[in-house]
């Protein structure tokens, strides 16, 4: 799970590691951009407002 402050960035790494790894030949990618859990960067002291992108 990598971390970013905003969607806009999360989608940029999305698409263009999408594109690296299809490049390979690899298909059927499964991955996703969520919200993260508001009480959670409370607890972890991480980034407030954060978007999370899980392969």
């Amino acid at each position: 799970m990598y971390l970013f402050k905003t969607k806009e960035t999360a989608e940029t790494y999305h698409d263009v590691h999408t594109k690296r790894i299809t490049s390979f030949g690899i298909i059927d990618i499964n991955a996703k951009i969520c919200d993260m859990n508001s009480d959670i960067p409370h607890i972890t002291k991480g980034p407030l407002n954060a978007y999370c992108f899980v392969i």
